[in-house]
Order: structure tokens, then C-alpha cells, then sequence
């Protein structure tokens, strides 16, 4: 029996998208014979990873679970950062996770064979390389979204640099969501490009559900996910502004509903805007999320605006989104990963600056509605982001790299 140690903050119950993926990874993983897992997380609470009911289910299936305490918290963010030493917290703002490695060591009953960390956050990559080097065993780095090598970076940082050349250096394999951030760090790093490997973000098959055709007489377009920085729905104030040009009657017909956290200037969007029809319900747990999202019409993902060559992200919701069937409307960059993925899934794709298209687009759907033309096509997700799949394949790179060891 093979001794794995995975090691990642974001970890079930807590609710985070990262902590999703996570969960359905391990669902799968743990069903694998031949490995019994031991798991090093944050204890709780995690600040901007609350804890959530609906998913103390997939809190299971390990031997035995280390929690780790973050000290941190929004005051102390805020302050190091007016004060100019947002530099301490390096990698993250939770640092002090990697720093209590030996805790790790303390408390484990047995030595791992074999490590497997998964970020974000990138302090579990800290926390699994100094783990990896102290029992001298073979590690398996996910890298969830590029980090120094971001492409919402505006300048490479030599830290950060150096930082990720050690991580991926002391890794056995560095497993990436998407093809396009794998040839993004293969011409960075080439010489360690063969221990590259893609490992998608993926959806539980144990959780599509059959659905009814939407109910009511308002086109329900549905929003579930964090809204920050470059993220935001802005583009939208635009849109309801041609639509009221066109056809102010047809804004009766338009409801958009928004759940999940944000920051302060998409907050600030949402309390101002002159539109009652576009409104933010809060942060729902993961169970209340997917009731929202079921009762869409179309399902709105949104990508950060930058070029073509940068959109190398895997938006998770897509997964979440995958699971109800119904379409999606992104707006993404164009040739993006995100345009990529629903290239074969029923949905529509609009660049961040196309507002006149995406008023088109929403006057359309809305007359069909009124008219009760509307089609109610159900998606199929694509069986490569079956999370059942790609376990299999992420348990198969756990035994080759075993295998090499011996």
C-alpha cells in the first residue's frame, strides 16, 4: 500500500473554487486501490475559504487529516500592505502555512511514499517542496493557474522567478490545467519541460442532473463566482444601455442574478448602477449555488480582458456550469481557453469590448422568450473533464513516478 501525502490548503469543507477541484480530485482519488492518503490542510476558519455544510460529504476518505493554523486575517493584509510590506507575504498572504512544515513532520504516524499538492494557493506548494525534501520523496506539484509566469502580471518578478524554478526543480512531475500554460512554462523552462504534464480542472459525473425547461416569463441569466480586479461585470452597464436604446420594454423581460464575493469597486458597480434588473444575492454555499445556477436560462462566465496570447486560464466554473447543460454565454478573449473549451458545448463568445454584439445577442433571446420560440438545448460535458478520468490518469503519474524511484 502506497503512503500519498496531499498536501493543499484549499481542501474540503471549505468553499472555494479551488477547493472544488480539490474535492472532486480526492473523490476519486481516494477510490484507487492501492494508495491511502494522509492530508496537510489549513485548520479553519481560512479567511476568504469559509466553511460549508453542503460539502462536509466530500471531508472523507483518508486515513488521517493535519490542519495547519494560517495566521492571517483582512486587518493585518491591509495594513502590511499601506505600510509597504506586502512583500512579507511571500508567496501569499498565507505564508505562515509553509513556514509550520515541521508541525507536518511532527504529526504524521507514517512517511509518505509519494506528494501530490495542489494550488492555489501557492504557500501549499511551499509547504509540499519542504516536505518532499525532507523525507526525500517523489512530489507531484499542480500548478491550478500560471504564477510568476502569469500573464496578469505587468512585470516578471525575479523573487517569484526564483521561487518557481525551485519548485519546479525539486518536482518529480508539474502537472498544469491547460495545454496553452504547459507550452507557456515549456519555453520558460525548457530544460525541464519533460516533466510537464496537463491535468484539466473537471467535473463530478456522479453530479449531472436531468433538468426542466426553466420556468417564468424573464430571460434569467445567471452569474456564480468571485468578481475582482479586471474581473467585473462593467461591460454590462453598457449593454442594458443599448438594449434601453433599442427597446426599453424588452429590460422587463432580463433578470441577471450574480452570486459569489467581490471587492470593493465591483461592489461599489453594483450599488450604483441605475439598473434593477441586474443584482448581487450574495455568497451562497456550493448546494445554493448549483439551485442558482439550475434555474438559469444562460449561464454567464467571464474571463480577465487580456490579449489572446495571455488568456491561458481554465475558468472552474465552466465545470460547475458543464453539470446543469444549459448554455453559456463567455465573454473571453477571442481564441482563449475558455472559447476552446465550448468550442462543441451549446454557448456564445464575446470579446470583453463587443457590447453591441452581446446587446444583440440578449435582445434576441429575450424576443424568443416573449414569443416563446425558445429552444432549450441541453449540453453534454465533455468526457476529458470527467474528473472519474482524469483521477485515473493523475493515479497512473503517482505509480510511473514510484516506479522510477525503485
Amino acid at each position: 500500500m502506497t503512503n500519498l501525502l496531499f498536501v493543499s490548503i484549499a481542501f474540503p469543507p471549505k468553499n472555494d473554487p479551488e477547493c472544488i477541484q480539490t474535492a472532486r480530485f480526492f473523490k476519486y482519488l481516494s477510490r484507487e486501490e492501492g494508495f491511502q492518503f494522509d492530508i496537510v490542510t489549513s485548520r479553519m476558519p481560512t479567511l476568504f475559504m469559509p466553511a460549508d455544510n453542503s460539502l462536509k460529504s466530500l471531508d472523507s476518505g483518508y486515513q488521517s487529516k493535519i490542519e495547519i493554523p494560517i495566521y492571517e486575517s483582512k486587518l493585518t493584509n491591509f495594513l502590511l500592505r499601506k505600510a509597504g510590506l506586502e512583500g512579507l507575504m511571500f508567496p501569499d498572504s498565507k505564508m505562515t502555512f509553509h513556514w509550520q512544515w515541521r508541525r507536518v513532520v511532527r504529526n504524521l504516524k507514517q512517511k509518505p511514499d509519494l506528494i501530490y499538492s495542489r494550488s492555489n494557493p501557492i504557500s501549499s506548494a511551499f509547504m509540499a517542496m519542504k516536505l518532499a525534501r525532507y523525507f526525500n520523496v517523489p512530489w507531484i506539484l499542480h500548478f491550478s493557474d500560471p504564477w510568476a509566469l502569469s500573464p496578469l502580471e505587468s512585470s516578471l518578478s525575479e523573487k517569484k522567478l526564483k521561487s518557481e524554478h525551485a519548485l519546479i526543480e525539486q518536482a518529480t512531475k508539474v502537472t498544469f490545467t491547460t495545454t496553452e500554460t504547459l507550452r507557456h512554462y515549456a519555453n520558460y523552462y525548457p530544460s525541464s519541460a519533460s516533466k510537464f504534464e496537463v491535468i484539466p480542472n473537471v467535473f463530478d459525473p456522479e453530479e449531472i442532473e436531468t433538468l426542466s425547461k426553466p420556468a417564468g416569463d424573464k430571460l434569467k441569466i445567471v452569474y456564480t463566482g468571485g468578481l475582482a480586479g479586471q474581473r467585473s461585470l462593467f461591460f454590462m452597464e453598457d449593454v442594458l444601455n443599448l438594449i434601453k436604446k433599442k427597446d426599453s420594454s424588452l429590460l422587463q423581460y432580463l433578470e441577471i442574478k450574480v452570486a459569489g464575493p467581490m471587492d470593493r469597486l465591483n461592489a461599489a458597480f453594483f450599488e450604483q448602477s441605475k439598473f434593477t434588473n441586474i443584482h448581487h444575492v450574495g455568497a451562497l454555499s456550493y448546494a445554493n449555488a448549483k439551485k442558482l445556477q439550475q434555474s438559469a436560462h444562460i449561464l454567464l462566465v467571464v474571463d480577465n480582458p487580456t490579449n489572446s496570447n495571455g488568456a491561458v486560464f481554465f475558468p472552474s466554473k465552466l465545470l460547475d456550469y458543464f453539470l446543469t447543460g444549459i448554455k453559456i454565454m463567455a465573454v473571453t478573449p477571442k481564441a482563449s481557453v475558455t472559447s476552446n473549451i465550448l468550442e462543441n458545448y451549446p454557448s456564445i463568445c464575446f470579446d470583453h469590448q463587443n457590447t453591441e454584439a452581446m446587446a444583440k445577442f440578449l435582445m434576441t433571446e429575450i424576443q424568443n422568450l416573449i414569443s416563446k420560440r425558445e429552444t432549450f438545448e441541453r449540453g453534454h460535458p465533455p468526457i476529458k473533464f470527467s474528473a472519474l478520468e482524469n483521477a485515473v490518469r493523475l493515479s497512473g503519474i503517482f505509480r510511473l513516478a514510484l516506479k522510477f524511484l525503485k
